[in-house]
């Protein structure tokens, strides 16, 4: 199946409102046969160690992650078995890039230019997809966050946040990228750890996540993807 792709920036007023009540029906239907959850389950192929983030991300909240592969590589081990996700607000999204990162591409919604309808989009997707990915907007109103998380809480959805959100309930921070292989500089990536800072509420915990996957391992470094540190060889 195409990944779906709809563009809600150019409409405005009853134009808006019915596009969004399309989106909405249309995502309806193509989750009829997706299980339920209560928390994100772990992908049977999710790396070691990423089930240590990934059990954080309870359903019915926001949870703030700093980068966007980051995000990705969150959103790939969080979505349960055959289902669908959606990712807004990415327009410059590398498809292949988020693949390497364990995101099932061909079951991502994807709505790339939500503009003003950002809240409407992304509330319309969280009552049809158990975990939905989405730019930061920016500042939200308070009371509009609320209405959010009230329809995430409904729905038992989870929403993934790349980027600062106010009151999300996990933030989740790279601390650290180390890369296997490169051989003084010179090498080739192997494989690289990504170490993380996940909090929500009390003290912060560490988790490792492996980088299995040469070739995300590569994009990540090549790209900044994971995080603001610099690839360099593990001791």
């Amino acid at each position: 199946m195409a990944m779906a792709s709809t563009r809600l920036e150019r409409r405005t007023g009853s134009d808006r409102t019915a596009t969004v009540e399309a989106l909405r029906a249309r995502l309806r239907g193509m989750q009829q046969a997706a299980p339920q959850h209560g928390v994100p389950s772990l992908d049977a192929a999710a790396p070691a160690g990423l089930d240590d983030v990934v059990r954080r991300l309870r359903s019915g909240a926001v949870h703030s992650i700093d980068s966007r592969g980051l995000a990705l590589v969150c959103m790939g081990a969080a979505m349960p078995a055959g289902s669908w996700g959606a990712i807004v607000g990415m327009p410059d999204l590398g498809i292949e890039a988020a693949r390497d990162l364990g995101v099932p591409i061909e079951r991502i919604a994807l709505v790339p230019h939500p503009g003003r309808a950002w809240l409407d989009a992304v509330a319309s997707l969280v009552e049809a997809m158990p975990v939905v990915l989405a730019a930061s907007p920016g500042r939200v109103a308070p009371t509009d966050a609320a209405r959010l998380v009230a329809r995430l809480r409904q729905a038992s959805s989870t929403l993934l946040v790349a980027g600062p959100w106010a009151g999300a309930a996990t933030t989740v921070r790279s601390v650290r990228a180390e890369w296997q292989g490169l051989e003084d500089g010179d090498g080739r990536i192997a494989s690289g750890d990504l170490l993380v800072e996940v909090g929500s509420g009390g003290a912060a915990q560490l988790a490792r996540i492996p980088l299995l996957e040469p070739r995300a391992a590569a994009a990540a470094a090549g790209h900044g993807a994971l995080g603001p540190t610099a690839a360099r060889p593990a001791a």
